[in-house]
């Protein structure tokens, strides 16, 4: 695993941890630009995707405000 992937999902876990929505929004935003430069695998976009929006912004029991 690279350092970027490794940091994404730092920032992710921190986001859900804080119950931030607006911190999940940016995570994910940063999940997509690393993508779309290619800093990240499509695997890891993949895992990262679903740490923060299927178990984060689209699940409801998560809680993010």
């Amino acid at each position: 695993m690279n350092s970027i992937f490794n940091q994404l999902k730092k920032e992710i876990e921190y986001a859900l941890n804080s119950k931030s929505l607006t911190l999940a929004y940016q995570a994910y935003g940063a999940v997509k630009m690393a993508r779309q430069l290619e800093a990240i695998t499509k695997e890891q976009f993949f895992e990262l995707n679903d740490m923060v929006i299927v178990n984060g912004i689209n699940k409801p029991s998560a809680g993010l405000e």
